[in-house]
């Protein structure tokens, strides 16, 4: 996807995001804050960048939990981007003075040479169309001896029931699901992150395997198709097809059991330094 499309495609869906997905994912984000605490421990100011920051989740925690950090957030979706800077005008504690929005592409970061204390990213560096550039590009930014944590999709992804009767109930009701022509680019293996990590320069990497968990229900799930992973095709169906689809879809869930509804899905976490 060029650059120009992915802004636009990312635009478009910002409010989405934050309303439907971002909530689901974010507590497996923000646990990579933990890895670049180091910076913050004497508590002086230090510079912390959120690659694909999108709506803000790791930018915002990070304001709430170290009153002397710096954060600059880089996206490619301006809209993205205002929308956490404006949850951070709203904030009582001025987070707004020290967060810096950038409009840019993660392979080419408008941001000078070691002027970044410690780099964070959650769920974006399998979208970027050359991840091996974006490596080299926070490698270039960090400060020596900073630290990068960073967590993603591995390419394994489980069964997962609700999405079986989704399938299962448009088929009956002979709805095409538009093609997903989205470009990702997920690790297969923790080691051949650490092995990526390795090759752009980065060192002490260490990569592992973690779990994130939603229990959802019924209903929603359901939501969730609806305003974010199939929202393509519930926008393009009159309102009588949206409720006949709706209606069944939840008649046939419900015969599922409790567990058949915790989501889990393996992801990868990755820490790595800059030589110092």
């Amino acid at each position: 996807m060029e650059a120009e499309e992915a802004k636009s495609v990312y635009d478009e869906v910002a409010d989405a995001y934050r309303d439907w997905w971002g909530p689901i994912i974010a507590p497996a984000a923000v646990k990579v804050l933990d890895e670049v605490g180091v910076a913050a421990r004497d508590g002086a100011a230090f510079d912390l960048l959120d690659l694909g920051s999108g709506t803000g989740v790791l930018a915002l925690t990070a304001l709430q939990r170290w009153p002397a950090v710096r954060v600059v957030a880089v996206d490619p979706s301006s809209r993205m981007l205002a929308i956490g800077a404006e949850a951070a005008r709203q904030r009582p504690d001025g987070a707004l003075s020290r967060l810096r929005t950038v409009t840019a592409s993660a392979d080419q970061l408008p941001i000078g040479d070691a002027s970044i204390d410690s780099a964070v990213s959650s769920f974006v560096i399998q979208l970027v169309p050359s991840r091996p550039a974006a490596l080299r590009e926070v490698l270039r930014v960090l400060r020596p001896g900073g630290r990068f944590a960073c967590v993603t999709w591995l390419a394994d992804e489980p069964p997962f029931e609700p999405d079986d009767v989704f399938a299962d109930t448009l088929d009956d009701l002979q709805i095409i699901q538009p093609a997903n022509e989205r470009e990702v680019h997920p690790y297969v293996t923790a080691r051949a992150a650490a092995a990526e990590f390795r090759r752009a320069g980065f060192r002490d990497v260490r990569a592992s395997d973690v779990w994130l968990e939603h229990r959802f229900t019924a209903e929603s799930y359901l939501d969730l198709l609806e305003h974010w992973i199939d929202r393509e095709l519930f926008a393009g169906l009159d309102g009588d097809t949206r409720q006949q689809l709706r209606t069944l879809y939840l008649e046939r869930m419900a015969a599922l059991p409790e567990q058949a509804f915790l989501w889990r899905r393996a992801l990868v976490q990755i820490v790595a330094r800059r030589r110092a």
